[in-house]
């Protein structure tokens, strides 16, 4: 038979076999030091607008729940006439838009 892992805090070391899933506390524990919202590359993130977190699913780019979908994008140009059109399709295409028009 398989020999007992430690799992736990020192002191309150549990011994559990292989086929053991670990109570909620223990699991809680080995969290204690966990690099959560760090970094991207973190194993645990929270849900939220800051740069290590997470989206949620219904995050909507308003600025509160997570980054405003234009933020930092800059629109030139005389709003009554058509100036303005190629600073709107440059920032489109930055956010992903294939631009096929022509001059």
């Amino acid at each position: 038979m398989a020999e007992p892992k430690q799992y736990g805090s020192e002191g309150q070391a549990k011994a559990l076999l292989p086929t053991d899933k670990p109570d909620a506390a223990t699991v809680e524990d080995f969290h204690t030091n966990a690099d959560t919202d760090v970094r991207s590359e973190s194993l645990h993130h929270t849900l939220g607008p800051g740069a290590g977190q997470a989206s949620p699913g219904n995050h909507t780019h308003n600025g509160g729940d997570s980054e405003l979908l234009l933020d930092g994008m800059t629109v030139s140009g005389s709003r009554g006439g058509v100036s303005a059109l190629p600073s709107i399709i440059a920032a489109l295409v930055r956010l992903g838009l294939t631009d096929q028009s022509t001059p």
